[in-house]
Parts: C-alpha cells; structure tokens; sequence
C-alpha cells in the first residue's frame, strides 16, 4: 500500500511539471492583394532579418503566438505556412522574442510578407497621355 502511495504521488508530480505544447497561433492581415495564387503550406518561405536591397512591396503582416515554452525554432514553421497562403516571395521578420505581458505571454513573432518588384497600380487606374495641341 505505502508503494502504490509512492508511486501515486510521484506520477501526480510528474504530471504537473510536464509542460503542454499547444500549436502557435498565427493570424494575418493583408496589407495589399498580392495578386498571386496561394503557395501550398510546405512552400520554401525565405526568412529575411532585414529588408532586401531590391525593389518589393509589402503584401500581408504575418503573427504568430506560442506558448511559453516555446522558441522560435517552434514557432516560425506555423508563420511560413502562413505566409504561403499569400502567395509571397519571402517573410521579412521584424520582432522576434519571448514576451510576458498582460494580455500574452509565450514567443512572438512579427513579420511582413513581401512580394519582389515594384507596386502594382491599383486595380481600374488606366494611364493616359494628353495629346499636344500643334500651334
């Protein structure tokens, strides 16, 4: 009886310092249509620290939550899948930390997806060229 006690309490022990791994939270925000199809959730989503030198435009703010023992290795997976849903050539990361505030607290990652070229006009803008007057 005193061994099954044992056991007992070191099981219920055990239990409570295990921790639980929730998937992330991702959420995104698009910033302009990308005018691209979705890329499938195992895309090879570049990961950028800093804006690249060429020409891009930004195409959706990409989030993502996880738990509180969580790293980024944990969490950036679930935001390139994210990203992919918008067609994009690459994620620009912009914040990246473990964080503890009211609202939250697990790793953060902020980030922008971005598409490589200049903007495109807005959808219906037709250029036209006034024509000169000969005098």
């Amino acid at each position: 009886m005193r061994i099954a006690i044992i056991i007992l309490v070191a099981t219920i022990a055990a239990a409570g310092c295990a921790h639980v791994a929730l998937p992330p939270q991702v959420t995104l925000s698009e910033v302009e249509p990308s005018g691209r199809a979705a890329k499938p959730p195992d895309c090879n989503m570049p990961v950028l620290r800093h804006e690249p030198l060429r020409d891009f435009r930004k195409v959706a703010i990409v989030e993502a939550m996880g738990n509180r023992y969580a790293s980024e290795a944990d969490v950036l997976p679930a935001l390139q899948r994210k990203a992919c849903e918008t067609g994009a050539d690459a994620i620009i990361v912009l914040t990246s930390r473990a964080q503890t505030t009211e609202d939250a607290t697990g790793y953060y990652i902020d980030s922008v997806a971005i598409i490589y070229g200049k903007e495109n006009p807005p959808a219906g803008v037709t250029k036209y060229t006034i024509p000169r007057i000969p005098q």
